[in-house]
């Protein structure tokens, strides 16, 4: 006999798959954030030099019935351990094969599963919302190619050598970036035009809602993506860094300098902060002008702009290039908890 599992709250779960960082949480209170890296996991040292102190996960993957064993190294481990380590470069990041690695993981993390083969009904399969840039979120194929395959998608899933789990989604629904973080935000005024900027690590997002008579509207217009996010300022650093010695700078070294400010090279500290300030203030500003650009005529005329995603953390200089902005509280978070309010829709 089948055994039932019944769940009072509503079975949500909402995955921001972003180019820097994954983030996912659910209505379970689950709730993970990790570096969007993997790494085939072809060292077995590299899960005997996993414990305690280390961060980042092995994830093994059966998709289907007779689906081939996947190995990956995600997150920290891909970084520290993994020889042959993948980004997310394109816009397209969800046609990426080590996609599913990254959302599959943090699905594991972050809701209880039943154990592959139990026979588990019930909670097993929670409703799950992901999000898309704005650009890419319009483009229909892309859009229900996303839905359909996240839809059909079926896999037995260990993490860091557990028991594997199945997991599955009873419903899915894409969503646009920006708008998500909207959903989050707590103080909207009472009439006007409002936007919100989100900054992540390749893209920048823009949304925007005209209030009148406490009914929103959805400017059309201001919704858009920009090329531009915190990648540019890493990009900024291997550049400086290669001027200085002529020496190509590893993105993963470029991202730890542009928190340290400085680093180590063949036995000379190298001081980077210079360079990054004003990295820092030319990246905050190309965005906000682009940003700006496209809000046209209608820019003058907003009268809140609300800040979010991680990039808003490392170009504090944003929230005075755009009029009467405000950073959202945990900002890195905001599209995930937003499409966690659509995902508590879809499974009521």
């Amino acid at each position: 006999m089948l055994a039932i599992q019944t769940n009072p709250q509503p079975a949500a779960l909402a995955i921001d798959v972003g180019f820097g960082y994954t983030k996912a949480v659910s209505s379970t209170g689950g709730k993970v954030i990790f570096p969007s890296v993997v790494a085939p996991a072809g060292s077995p040292d590299a899960f005997d030099r996993l414990d305690k102190s280390d961060t980042g996960y092995r994830v093994r993957i059966k998709k289907g019935i007779d689906g081939l064993l996947e190995e990956w190294l995600v997150g920290e481990l891909a970084l520290k351990e993994g020889r042959e380590v993948q980004y997310f470069q394109d816009w397209e990041k969800h046609s990426h094969p080590a996609h599913d690695a990254v959302l599959l993981a943090a699905a594991v993390l972050t809701w209880n599963w039943p154990r592959a083969g139990s026979g588990i009904m019930g909670i097993s399969n929670p409703a799950l919302v992901v999000g898309l840039p704005v650009d890419v979120w319009r483009d229909e194929l892309q859009r229900e190619g996303l839905k359909k395959h996240l839809a059909g998608l079926a896999a037995e899933v260990s993490v860091n050598g557990n028991d594997p789990v199945r997991v599955t989604f009873s419903r899915v629904y894409v969503y646009p970036q920006a708008a998500g973080a909207f959903l989050t935000v707590p103080d909207l005024p009472d009439s006007g035009i409002v936007a919100l900027v989100d900054v992540g690590q390749k893209t920048t997002d823009s949304a925007a809602i005209e209030i009148v008579n406490g009914r929103q509207r959805l400017v059309k217009t201001m919704c858009f993506s920009i090329n531009k996010g915190m990648a540019a300022l890493v990009e900024a650093v291997r550049e400086e860094f290669r001027r200085q010695t002529g020496a190509p700078l590893p993105p993963q070294q470029a991202w730890e300098t542009v928190k340290s400010g400085s680093l180590w090279y063949r036995g000379k500290q190298i001081d980077m902060a210079p360079a990054i300030k004003k990295a820092r203030s030319e990246i905050a500003r190309a965005i906000a002008d682009q940003v700006l650009a496209g809000w046209g005529e209608r820019a003058d005329f907003v009268r809140k702009v609300y800040l979010a995603g991680g990039g808003i953390l490392d170009l504090p200089d944003l929230k005075n290039m755009f009029p009467a902005a405000a950073v959202l509280p945990g900002p890195q978070w905001a599209n995930a908890l937003g499409f966690l309010k659509v995902a508590r829709g879809l499974a009521v």
